[in-house]
């Protein structure tokens, strides 16, 4: 579910090593139904590869700063639960933690590279 137009977007192309497998694993994770309930547990980032916690959320926070995930949800042990995304170029689907909008937001697009040099 990762469109070549995302693929070939400065935004993607110039991620980390990390945060291009998250990025992989959260959109592995879209069904068509479940835009905005896409998460990722340290377990199952470890599993994959990405054995380290702080680089899971290091990347999860580099995915949202150039705008390819919005958190829809934070974190919760009581249920256990990790934070929940959305992909920017799906539109939301209706989901315990997002409601559906009509539009992606395709926030990936404004990022340049200059944002992280600020």
């Amino acid at each position: 579910m990762l469109p070549d137009a995302v693929l070939k977007h400065e935004s993607v192309t110039t991620l980390s090593h990390a945060a291009f497998r998250v990025l992989v694993l959260l959109a592995g994770q879209y069904n068509g139904y479940n835009n905005g309930a896409v998460g990722l547990t340290a377990s199952q980032a470890s599993k994959s590869g990405i054995k380290s916690d702080k680089t899971l959320y290091v990347a999860l926070r580099e995915l949202e700063h150039r705008g390819l995930i919005d958190k829809t949800e934070y974190a919760s042990r009581v249920p256990p639960r990790p934070a929940m995304y959305a992909l920017t170029w799906r539109q939301l689907d209706d989901t315990k933690y997002s409601n559906k909008t009509k539009i992606a937001a395709h926030t990936f697009r404004k990022w340049t590279p200059d944002k992280d040099a600020a």
